[in-house]
């Protein structure tokens, strides 16, 4: 089997599995299985964990010296920038 690992849309999901099993589950029990399925289906997709990574602002980096300056690439930053070196500071600091 192939492994898939790429980075989805969870509403886009959600909506597929809405569109490929419009059933009434009044119609019979085959309609309420694949309704069953379906609602665990998206279930299953709603609990799963987010794949974008949390993306932490220079005011709130470790490393911002709290004016205009990261420590991390000596240079000029502003209070809404981001970099990949960023880490979250903690209430100590």
């Amino acid at each position: 089997m192939n492994k898939i690992d790429d980075t989805i849309s969870r509403q886009a999901a959600i909506e597929v599995i809405d569109a490929v099993f419009p059933v009434d589950p009044m119609k019979s029990e085959y309609a309420q299985g694949i309704a069953c399925g379906a609602a665990l289906a998206k279930t299953y997709v709603e609990q799963l964990p987010s794949a974008q990574p949390e993306i932490i602002r220079c005011k709130d980096c470790k490393h911002w010296d709290g004016v205009d300056t990261c420590d991390v690439i000596d240079a000029t930053v502003l209070d809404n920038d981001f970099c990949s070196f960023a880490e979250r500071r903690s209430d100590e600091e």
